[in-house]
């Protein structure tokens, strides 16, 4: 499994928003804190904000900003919003076919569920501490 480049840069951009949390920051800003082009910047926090993990503001001191305490939100929950809900294999929502087996599917749904529990237990707030 491979976290795409959209769910790492989310992560980055939603990671500056919990350092400087109660701030508006524009897209520029956050384009230059974390090295992601503005344009592809502008897709992922659309996602994230369709998703109610940041909310915007438009006007001169607008921008984006955490929908919620960093700690309140889990880094599981911005991946999962980046990443079609973190899916390893199709037979973890019940889309088995021939080529998996029922025998399969156990190992599978451990291991997403594993993963989750992970990535659930460590807050925005902690990532931004570097307390992980």
């Amino acid at each position: 499994m491979k976290i795409s480049s959209k769910a790492r840069y989310g992560l980055y951009a939603v990671t500056e928003m919990a350092r400087n949390y109660g701030e508006y920051l524009s897209t520029v800003e956050l384009a230059e804190r974390t090295g992601v082009t503005e344009k592809y910047l502008e897709q992922i926090l659309s996602i994230l904000k369709k998703n109610g993990i940041v909310k915007s503001a438009r006007g001169a001191s607008g921008g984006y900003i955490l929908s919620d305490l960093p700690e309140n939100i889990s880094v599981g929950r911005v991946i999962r919003s980046l990443e079609n809900n973190l899916e390893i294999v199709g037979c973890i929502n019940g889309g088995c076919g021939k080529m998996c087996g029922c025998t399969q599917r156990s190992l599978w749904e451990k291991l997403y569920s594993y993963i989750n529990d992970y990535l659930d237990k460590i807050s925005l707030k902690q990532l931004a501490e570097e307390n992980i």
